[in-house]
């Protein structure tokens, strides 16, 4: 053991430092399951973790789901929902850690990538370098923990990219010297399998890579043929990982890929000296993730060793010449918009810009880690005065611009000045024995203290999510998910009236309507918007739902929070309230548990109905969406586009408080009449019917410009949409005086698309019953495969359903193959003759057997050059 240690002992503290220094920062912040907080904060509590739960329940319950799920919105592939976010090798670990201690055991994966981010680039140090000693891990550690780890920590799908750029680059240095394909092509093909996005960064940095690595090229015969080899195997490793990326190719066409940007702006996006602020400690906060400049931090030894590259005298000139030109088209890349787009694969990132800036960190530290090695970890006087000077250069500016960066302060600087001169006088002591002994320790203490200094400073300026406002939604959708699964084996999608994050559904197998994903098909918020629910590019939540637009949805089962005077003990267990549906009235109450209710809608069409041929021919119509709503079920029942379901209705009383009157309500603008005090519209009507009363409200009366209340309550509700959406203030309620009261935000308002509407009940489910007579009877489902029965009465029909449309469908008809088409611009529909029918919708993921053969005759062409080189 000790031979072993003494040894390898490098490679082990290249791991372990950064792992006992995030450990003790996570202990420090109480982490569970060191104390009441978590790790959750932003897109980790709000979208990640979600996804984590979703990949345990499919490996260990749903196999199916990894091709499709129906939780995922109304339905759609997951393939390359899997590619993005979750075919890391570590979320395996998330299958010993269930339900509430799934955030334990994001801190154990996030523990391990830092560790073995640490650990790759020591082994690159030590084996293509040849370092020795505790400057491995002195400058691994800097790698592991650089400003880009700490202020993606939360980004944990990213974090795999800087474990695997080292080890490429390691397969890079094999194929180039020793002609030896295997390990470049198998771990760049796994980096493109494990995550693509990242991996099409690194593909581009490799590009800059090779250019300075063959400055060192002996003649124009060698320098083709590393041309052609570096060319034909990062092809190779395309080939391999296939089987991921044509499936996922299709799924970014439908997409990410609809929002690529068209225009392009040749300017600079700020000034470029503005990222030398990056490079002091503690350069981040919640600010930053928005539109934040690049993360850029490496500390001292790192950031003096890249200097010393183009200092020292031992390095050749054009290798300085190819690295100072690389170095310059990586500082143009962050800050240059052309440049900014192409390594973010032609779209501006929403939130957490500069996210390429891991490979710029890279190269800065491995070139310190050349320049380092050569000068013996030691500075000349005149190259300690030239780092001296540029320190004091950069301190200065950005202490005289200090108000510029938000997460600047004097303190900051200081410390980031002192631990800059201890390296520097370190680097620059005469050298005696003792100083040979001591040194690389005294570095290496100082280098770790300074990345804990970064890292508390950082992450200090973070908000997390408590366990319990983890655990306690967590428990309750838990409950309602099984008690469902033991009430109702059919197949049925759920509305959530409450709701820890749009993702509730797939974390709990839950068809919900709503979902978060970058990869979200573009047809699914376009529907949404349509539809009267809050959308985005990357989001949908089906929380503001009417009678009719459960019913043709499918919406069987509805999830209600009780309100503080239906619970019959007090407790501190709040859950989020998405919506208020008084309209549940109308609905059978099915379970009454602890804290939550579920609802029954016995209006709920299935999947598939019979539908009027008109249904093909329905318009697109944003902002209107109760007209949409009576247009879909005129035209699915064949009835007269002149049927009306929803009757404006009239408010009895209105009182303008520090705005001017206005007769006219919908379309118009008020302006506070005294700038210095609130203003307030309060709306007074009395239903003359029980009938469901619905209000739609413009995307001008989102939170940012309005605060609504129902009485004296704040009005429940999902606060940003895009498009005009539906609310329900009552239902049952004849005779009853209803006051909303629109608080302003802003010194003006404007009540853009705010109608009040009466729905007539009864006929509209009069009709809702007529398409329920001739709905799809499933007889056998999973994930990716229906089949039922359906019968149509008249030529005049054909199978509408609300399956969103997708290539990778595949519809058989009593046992032969039929084609599919797009309705609604959304959704899959089927042409039948009358009579009844068998049908069975069965789903594979686009372009996936091609991607099969490809990447195994791409796996065979590599065992053969590996069988070739042996």
């Amino acid at each position: 053991m000790q031979n072993y240690l003494k040894k390898h002992y490098p490679l082990l503290l290249s791991f372990c430092t950064p792992v006992i220094i995030l450990l003790g920062y996570f202990i420090y912040r109480g982490f569970y399951p060191f104390g009441s907080s978590s790790v959750l904060t932003v897109d980790l509590g709000q979208q990640y973790i979600d996804f984590f739960a979703y990949f345990r329940q499919t490996l260990l319950q749903q196999p199916s789901a990894f091709f499709y799920s129906f939780s995922k919105a109304l339905g759609g592939q997951m393939l390359g929902e899997y590619a993005y976010y979750l075919l890391s090798p570590f979320n395996l670990i998330f299958l010993l850690f269930p339900g509430k201690y799934l955030t334990a055991g994001c801190l154990v994966v996030l523990l391990l990538k830092y560790g073995l981010a640490g650990y790759t680039f020591g082994r690159l140090l030590q084996h293509k370098l040849k370092l020795r000693g505790l400057f491995i891990p002195t400058l691994a550690t800097s790698y592991a923990l650089m400003g880009w780890m700490i202020a993606n920590q939360l980004n944990m799908l990213w974090l795999d990219a800087p474990i695997f750029l080292p080890l490429i680059v390691c397969g890079l240095y094999d194929l180039l010297q020793k002609k030896q394909s295997l390990g470049y092509v198998l771990t760049l093909s796994l980096m493109m399998i494990i995550n693509y996005y990242m991996a099409y960064m690194i593909c581009l940095f490799l590009g800059l890579f090779f250019i300075w690595y063959e400055t060192n090229y002996r003649d124009l015969k060698q320098l083709r043929r590393d041309i052609w080899l570096f060319l034909s195997r990062s092809l190779l490793a395309v080939g391999c990982a296939s089987l991921i990326l044509l499936p996922t190719l299709y799924s970014l066409s439908t997409s990410k890929g609809q929002y690529t940007e068209n225009s392009i702006h040749f300017k600079f996006e700020y000034a470029p000296l503005e990222m030398i602020a990056k490079f002091m400690i503690g350069a981040f906060n919640f600010e930053q993730m928005p539109k934040g400049l690049p993360n850029l931090f490496l500390g001292s030894l790192a950031l003096f060793g890249f200097c010393l590259y183009f200092l020292s005298k031992k390095i050749a000139g054009k290798a300085k010449i190819a690295a100072f030109l690389v170095s310059a088209a990586f500082v143009l890349s962050l800050c240059f918009e052309p440049l900014d787009l192409l390594w973010h694969g032609m779209q501006f990132p929403v939130w957490y810009p500069y996210r390429f800036s891991f490979v710029i960190s890279f190269w800065m530290i491995f070139l310190a880690a050349i320049a380092l090695k050569k000068n013996h970890f030691a500075l000349k006087n005149w190259q300690t005065l030239c780092c001296l000077g540029l320190v004091g250069l950069g301190l200065g500016y950005i202490y005289f611009d200090i108000k510029k960066f938000d997460f600047a302060s004097t303190l900051l600087l200081l410390i980031t000045a002192l631990f800059n001169v201890l390296i520097l006088l370190l680097l620059t002591l005469p050298k005696s024995k003792v100083h040979k002994r001591l040194n690389p320790l005294a570095i290496y203490l100082v280098v770790c203290a300074e990345l804990l200094a970064n890292t508390a400073y950082s992450l200090n300026n973070i908000s997390y999510l408590t366990q319990k406002e983890f655990e306690v939604p967590t428990k309750a959708l838990a409950n309602d998910a099984q008690i469902l699964n033991d009430l109702d084996s059919s197949f049925y999608r759920t509305a959530q009236l409450y709701a820890r994050t749009k993702n509730d559904g797939i974390a709990h197998d839950l068809n919900a309507g709503s979902y978060f994903s970058s990869a979200l098909e573009k047809s699914i918020p376009d529907f949404y918007g349509q539809l009267g629910q809050p959308d985005g590019d990357n989001y949908v939540g089906y929380y503001n739902g009417t009678l009719i637009s459960d019913a043709l949805l499918g919406m069987k089962y509805l999830l209600y929070a009780k309100d503080e005077a239906e619970l019959k003990t007090p407790t501190d267990e709040k859950l989020n309230v998405t919506s208020y549906r008084p309209d549940l009235i109308e609905y059978n109450k099915q379970v009454v548990g602890k804290t939550t209710s579920i609802y029954r809608d016995p209006y709920a069409l299935s999947l598939g109905y019979a539908a009027n041929k008109q249904l093909k021919k329905l318009p697109v119509l944003y902002d209107r969406p109760l007209t949409y709503q009576t247009n879909w079920l005129n035209a699915a029942t064949g009835s007269s586009s002149k049927t009306k379901y929803f009757y404006a209705a009239n408010f009895n009383e209105v009182v303008f408080q520090n705005t001017k009157k206005q007769t006219s309500l919908t379309g118009s603008f008020f302006k506070k009449t005294d700038l210095k005090d609130p203003a307030q519209i309060i709306f007074k009507f009395t239903p003359d019917t029980d009938d469901p009363y619905y209000l739609t409200l413009g995307p001008s009366l989102d939170q940012d410009n309005v605060t609504w209340y129902l009485g004296t309550q704040e009005y429940p509700a999902y606060k940003t949409f895009r498009h005009t959406v539906v609310l329900n203030p009552t239902t049952g309620n004849k005779g009853e005086e209803i006051i909303l009261t629109a608080k302003f935000k802003k010194a003006n308002l404007w009540l853009q698309n705010f109608v009040l509407y009466r729905l007539d009940k009864e006929l509209a489910l009069q009709k809702i019953e007529q398409l329920k007579q001739n709905e799809l009877k499933i007889l056998d489902h999973s994930a990716n495969r229906i089949y039922g029965t359906i019968e149509l009465t008249s030529k005049d029909q054909f199978m509408a359903t609300t399956i969103p449309y997708d290539k990778g469908w595949h519809a058989k008809v009593d046992g032969q193959t039929v084609k599919i088409f797009k309705i609604q611009d959304t959704f899959l529909g089927l042409d039948l003759t009358p009579g009844t029918h068998t049908i069975e919708l069965t789903y594979v993921p686009p372009y996936f057997y091609l991607g099969c053969l490809i990447s195994l005759g791409s796996f065979l062409v590599l065992g053969l050059l590996y069988y070739k080189k042996r």
